[in-house]
């Protein structure tokens, strides 16, 4: 499995579109992946933020520590089939881009869109 980049990586993001625009199929199973990780971030830090601070590690820079380590924990998580999320949000994204698929061939095969061709044939 690939490793999971950091959410504020704009370089992966852009990488990722680009990707996207090449091989959609191959860039679902990735965004399903960061998307399961961002999840689970929220789920870590939120679970953290419910813990009753007082104790002597509660300053600003353990608190910097440990949201890097809930992002980390959260990415390892994921990659490592986390729970579930990733792989009901490949099959939804799948079964949309196949429909918008059927969708586009029914359209572009309708008498509308060959009379339309026949037009712009004649044109040229």
């Amino acid at each position: 499995m690939d490793a999971i980049s950091n959410v504020n990586d704009f370089g992966a993001l852009s990488r990722l579109r680009s990707e996207a625009s090449h091989a959609p199929d191959k860039a679902v199973v990735k965004v399903a992946r960061q998307f399961e990780g961002v999840m689970l971030q929220q789920m870590l830090k939120s679970m953290r933020d419910s813990v009753e601070e007082g104790s002597l590690f509660s300053d600003e820079s353990t608190k910097t520590y440990m949201g890097m380590l809930d992002n980390q924990l959260a990415n390892q998580i994921a990659e490592r089939g986390g729970i579930g999320l990733a792989k009901v949000i490949e099959r939804q994204l799948s079964q949309t881009r196949e429909r918008q698929k059927t969708d586009t061939a029914v359209t572009a095969s309708s008498p509308q869109a060959e009379a339309l061709r026949l037009q712009l044939r004649t044109r040229s």
